[in-house]
């Protein structure tokens, strides 16, 4: 994947963690509430691993030019 494809993918799984665990998805599109606090949990993981995953020596080259 290319760097912006992460950082887009990091944004997006942020978010819908965000929107899980603050409510703004409602709790009937889950089977229960384990169910909604996995998926929380998968998009946390998702949204971490994508962070971890940058390249991030191509953005300190870029910014030391």
């Amino acid at each position: 994947m290319k760097n912006y494809q992460i950082i887009l993918t990091a944004i997006v799984s942020f978010g819908v963690a965000y929107a899980i665990l603050f409510g703004y998805i409602p709790s009937r599109y889950f089977a229960g509430e384990l169910n909604e606090l996995g998926c929380a949990a998968i998009a946390l993981t998702m949204g971490t691993l994508c962070v971890i995953g940058y390249d991030w020596k191509s953005l300190i080259k870029y910014l030391n030019k």
